[in-house]
């Protein structure tokens, strides 16, 4: 067995039953960090009563998990944290993280974005590609602060998330990469190009039960595909429902 894999094995192997012929099948087959995920996942479906019982073992249980879908991040000390990472080793990338957790925007449409396209705005406009139609996406007091701050000294033209090299917007795998090593170092494991969109849903609906403005904000085809989305679970609403009472 590699070192790699003993390691990751002493760390979880008291959360399934797997041998050490199996553990080490699984890790050559879908890498040892991924196998680790996986543990966890099963670890956590069997200690809610979860697992699935047609597999009749841990390890058929393991192979057949595919990959787990990216979640928001849900507690805002880890936001404050991976804001922390981003602040001290760049202030655009402390900006986009930002931009994208209090407007919802998908990455892919906050990198294309000018300085004269938030300044003194209060709200973005962006054009929907599957309708063709204008969406717009409010900027909150605080954050209309932070874009007065981050844009000092900047031309109207001036590209908000602008290569150091090529003074053209940062390409989306590599603004990917800058996000996803800044979570993880925070301790989130599972990051991905929705997750700060996806982050911004989870928080707002936590906080005004507005489901009805993230479906329309989000283009859904209805409020459970946002629920789902957001990582909104029966149990959450089930639970917020108990405690409601006139």
């Amino acid at each position: 067995m590699t070192e790699e894999g003993r390691s990751a094995k002493i760390n979880y192997e008291k959360y399934v039953r797997l041998t050490e012929k199996e553990f080490q099948a699984l890790g050559e087959k879908i890498g040892f960090r991924q196998t680790e995920n996986r543990i966890k996942r099963l670890n956590e479906l069997k200690l809610k009563g979860k697992r699935p019982l047609e597999m009749t073992s841990d390890f058929q249980a393991l192979i057949a998990m595919g990959p787990r879908t990216v979640e928001p991040i849900r507690e805002k000390e880890v936001l404050e944290k991976i804001k922390s990472i981003l602040s001290a080793s760049s202030s655009r990338d402390h900006f986009l993280f930002i931009l994208g957790l209090n407007t919802g925007l998908r990455l892919g449409d906050m990198l294309p974005l000018k300085v004269q396209d938030v300044k003194g705005k209060k709200y973005i406009k962006i054009v929907e590609k599957s309708t063709g139609k204008i969406k717009r996406f409010p900027l909150n007091k605080e954050l209309r602060e932070q874009i007065t701050e981050y844009t000092l000294g900047m031309e109207d033209n001036d590209y908000l998330f602008a290569s150091r090299k090529t003074k053209k917007p940062v390409q989306r795998d590599r603004a990917y990469k800058i996000i996803k090593r800044a979570a993880e170092e925070a301790g989130v494991e599972f990051v991905g190009t929705h997750t700060m969109r996806k982050t911004f849903g989870y928080h707002f609906y936590q906080k005004y039960e507005d489901v009805n403005f993230l479906q329309t904000l989000f283009n859904h085809s209805s409020q459970s595909v946002t629920l789902r989305y957001i990582g909104v679970s029966q149990e959450e609403i089930d639970e917020t429902i108990d405690d409601f009472s006139l």
